[in-house]
């Protein structure tokens, strides 16, 4: 049984345990819920988003006279919570007005029919014209209408040690303005630091491993991994080959960390809290969330990291195109097809996303006035990480991606390790989404 296969099989047996508890009483139906009453649910633990829920719930209250907005908690994990919220989207008995959707998930669930399109209202509204365009990207189903507002984004890049670079006798700020250029910046400083350049390379990385590295190298090539013109996945190209063989010359010439804890699930947290704030990295290819280890509420409090640490967009291979490259994902407030109650749904939606009220933690906004702000760009290199929204690209997050982006990890940590060369990977990787997504679904570039 494939992974989407035990997917569909989950949801069937969840599915049946919530209608089996509504038969029983177990909850009230959506039938009771009045034409000025909106349901909100979302993620828990998120003291943030909940904080600004509830701002803008008195706010919308008070300014919708007998409208009441209910803000219900769904307590999971990070795998769980998409399917308990497709559960609940499913019947109108149980769907709620708004759901808290991660742009990863939206292009699916639209194309299942579990989401709203909302083109018609955003084009309506004057502050649509506020949000980044590129980010607008992230919130567009398969059919080119848009499906929700997104409430933050993120982007990646290259942190790097100023100290360690300048000691190199690199100058800084640095901006390589391709690949060779941070290989040549790695060896330059090879006999100074435990790990010359830090990426995510193994399958216990997960989707970090496929986002936070294959992408960001793969987008900055002139392959795509899906072809939006066919609509297949792009099973074997030179991009594809290249980016692998990338991640080979860092490896095998000793530019990355030490296997016995470099392709584990706690890499990450060692590079961020324990090894760049003892100097012991010099690149870092990781999100804009990295610094946020380093402030005084954060993991591994580092007062001086601004002195040491910088961060610059990652080039595309050969300087090609915008010449950089970045990734973005990040969350969305989006109005399920089902809802009770969708026009009371999106005005508070403009309410939770205006001007005024859009504030989700240390998130990057994806609004371009808010990012205009002083209060916003006096945080360290905001403005600067924030401009990376100009050529940001997202995810193919179609039905069969995470499949793909499986076998995109798999590929990866195999040359990581060199029990297969880029070559025999990348075959590896063709074979193995042919498998699991069906030959009619892919081609070759």
């Amino acid at each position: 049984m494939n992974t989407f296969q035990k997917r569909i099989l989950l949801l069937s047996v969840l599915f049946l345990a919530i209608l089996t508890l509504a038969a029983c009483g177990g909850g009230e139906g959506k039938s009771s819920k009045s034409a000025n009453e909106i349901e909100i649910v979302y993620k828990a633990p998120d003291e943030s988003f909940e904080s600004w829920m509830k701002e803008a719930k008195e706010q919308f209250e008070a300014e919708n006279e007998g409208v009441t907005v209910k803000i219900t908690p769904i307590d999971s994990n990070e795998g769980d919570y998409p399917n308990k919220t497709i559960l609940m989207m499913r019947s109108a008995d149980t769907a709620p007005d708004i759901v808290m959707e991660d742009s990863e998930g939206l292009k699916p669930n639209a194309a299942a029919g579990y989401l709203a399109p909302i083109t018609d209202k955003l084009e309506e509204w004057e502050d649509w014209d506020h949000f980044y365009e590129a980010v607008k990207d992230g919130v567009t189903g398969e059919d080119g209408e848009f499906y929700g507002v997104p409430i933050s984004t993120d982007v990646r890049g290259l942190w790097y040690n100023k100290t360690v670079l300048e000691k190199a006798g690199i100058e800084t700020p640095w901006n390589p303005e391709s690949w060779d250029d941070v290989l040549a910046a790695a060896e330059a400083i090879k006999d100074d630091v435990e790990v010359p350049i830090w990426m995510n390379s193994g399958k216990a990385m997960g989707e970090g491993t496929t986002m936070q590295t294959f992408l960001m190298l793969l987008n900055g090539t002139d392959s795509d991994l899906y072809n939006e013109d066919t609509g297949k996945w792009v099973v074997s190209s030179e991009g594809f080959l290249d980016s692998l063989k990338f991640i080979d010359h860092v490896y095998q010439n000793d530019l990355g960390p030490s296997l016995s804890w470099g392709i584990t699930g706690q890499a990450g947290a060692k590079v961020s809290t324990e090894l760049m704030p003892k100097g012991e990295v010099g690149i870092a290819l990781d999100g804009n969330w990295m610094s946020g280890n380093w402030q005084e509420s954060g993991n591994s409090p580092w007062p001086e990291w601004e002195d040491h640490i910088d961060i610059t967009a990652m080039p595309t291979m050969d300087g090609q195109g915008d010449g950089k490259v970045t990734v973005s994902g990040g969350w969305t407030l989006a109005i399920p097809e089902k809802a009770a109650n969708k026009d009371l749904a999106f005005e508070f939606i403009k309410t939770a996303t205006s001007k005024d009220n859009l504030r989700y933690g240390t998130a990057l906004t994806p609004r371009k006035d808010i990012a205009e702000l002083d209060d916003y760009q006096q945080m360290t290199y905001q403005q600067k990480i924030t401009e990376f929204l100009e050529f940001t690209t997202y995810r193919p997050t179609y039905d069969e991606y995470p499949m793909v982006s499986s076998n995109i990890q798999k590929a990866v940590e195999a040359v990581t390790t060199g029990t297969l060369t880029p070559e025999e990977a990348l075959e590896q990787f063709k074979k193995d989404v042919n498998r699991d997504v069906g030959e009619d679904k892919t081609e070759e570039e």
